[in-house]
């Protein structure tokens, strides 16, 4: 496995491409990102979008192969990526995934929601308009979706604590004329590995849904 760092060069081609980022909006960047893995035929990247002191995107990009693109476009900083993780090992974190809950409604239908869209709907279905309280019940709900038991399990890890959460961002976009809206969390705090294959496994596949569109990838730093 290979870990990126992918910026966008100052030139003409790459203020095209930072302009069609800003037009399309979220499935812009994996768009993009695609053009660096050109001989896939499937996506076997994750990557993390920021935003830069220039104001410009910047990708962290966990990839099978490394990246390969045009100079003029891309500055693409890789390595090697093969953490030497064993069990009983603390690892801070930052995590920025889509959290879903699967709801079931009064006619026993089951559809899945994005949690926090889920907790803005609860809040105003009680009538509630304070600010500060929606905060609490978006947190709530991004903190019981984490710590989850038995998603910890399936990941390998167990939580020191109860990550910060640092951000909550809504992404719209347009895939193939399909509108995209999902809400993706940022989170950052310490875990402990009770698994060592299994959460190597899941470093390498991603953490929860949307990974296509920028969730998924953890950056992790021993402690």
């Amino acid at each position: 496995m290979y870990l990126s760092k992918v910026t966008l060069e100052s030139t003409a081609q790459a203020a095209k491409q930072f302009l069609e980022l800003n037009a399309k909006g979220a499935y812009a960047s994996h768009q993009l990102l695609w053009t660096l893995f050109s001989g896939e035929m499937e996506r076997s990247f994750l990557f993390r979008e920021e935003i830069n002191s220039r104001g410009l995107p910047e990708f962290y990009i966990l990839s099978l192969n490394p990246p390969q693109g045009e100079r003029v476009v891309f500055n693409i900083q890789t390595k090697t990526f093969n953490p030497r993780i064993y069990d009983g090992q603390r690892l801070s974190f930052k995590l920025r995934v889509n959290p879903t809950v699967c709801v079931t409604d009064s006619e026993g239908r089951s559809k899945r929601h994005d949690v926090i869209m889920h907790a803005k709907r609860k809040s105003r279905l009680a009538g509630s308009h304070d600010s500060a309280a929606l905060k609490t019940l978006m947190d709530n709900a991004a903190h019981q979706w984490i710590a989850n038991e038995k998603r910890l399990a399936d990941w390998g890890i167990s939580l020191d604590f109860l990550p910060e959460i640092e951000r909550y961002t809504q992404h719209e976009g347009v895939k193939k004329d399909n509108k995209i809206s999902f809400s993706s969390v940022d989170f950052q705090g310490v875990l402990t590995v009770n698994n060592a294959a299994v959460f190597v496994e899941r470093l390498k596949s991603g953490f929860g849904r949307s990974k296509a569109l920028g969730c998924g990838l953890m950056l992790i730093k021993p402690i």
